[in-house]
């Protein structure tokens, strides 16, 4: 099932509105758009964390397995 989420990095405030399949691995998502969008910044040792649950996702669950759905918004927070 195709999902609509939002992903915004805690420090730039930027965020973008991204489709992806319930069944695709979060982590998969974010190197994507590392790959194709120059100002997307996203290390591996970030934190990936759901606004609407506060839990942190690891980046090898897929949506399905974190419990994201539709219209949810992940936060991407730089690890220092």
């Amino acid at each position: 099932m195709k999902l609509t989420i939002t992903i915004t990095n805690r420090k730039s405030r930027k965020s973008y509105d991204i489709q992806a399949d319930s069944g695709q691995r979060i982590g998969t998502t974010l190197r994507v758009l590392k790959e194709n969008l120059p100002d997307f910044i996203w290390t591996e040792g970030s934190l990936i964390q759901s606004e609407r649950t506060r839990r942190r996702i690891q980046p090898e669950q897929t949506y399905e397995e974190a419990g994201i759905y539709t219209g949810d918004r992940l936060w991407m927070i730089e690890k220092y």
